[in-house]
């Protein structure tokens, strides 16, 4: 995992019921936080409406976390922006 892509997570509030996505950069704080969604699927067409994202189920740790997202799908826009220079995106 690169410092430079953000780790996004799924998540179920059960005090409100809803569920929701937070986002931030390794080692830091959360970033960005929306979590007024009445499904997962809402969820996620909210914080990746390309289906760029490779999404995995969040571990056992924390029953709230249901996917989570590290890395870009490779050739996307979101993984040629974390993974390739800036020679290298203005020589393609």
């Amino acid at each position: 995992m690169s410092e430079g892509i953000p780790e996004t997570t799924i998540f179920y509030d059960p005090e409100t019921g809803c569920y929701g996505f937070s986002t931030r950069f390794p080692g830091r704080h959360v970033h960005h936080r929306i979590d007024t969604f009445n499904s997962v699927q809402e969820a996620l067409a909210w914080c990746d409406p390309h289906r760029e994202h490779i999404w995995e189920e969040a571990s056992d740790a924390d029953e709230t976390k249901l996917l989570i997202s590290r890395d870009y799908k490779e050739g996307t826009v979101g993984w040629r922006m974390a993974h390739l220079t800036l020679a290298e995106l203005c020589a393609r």
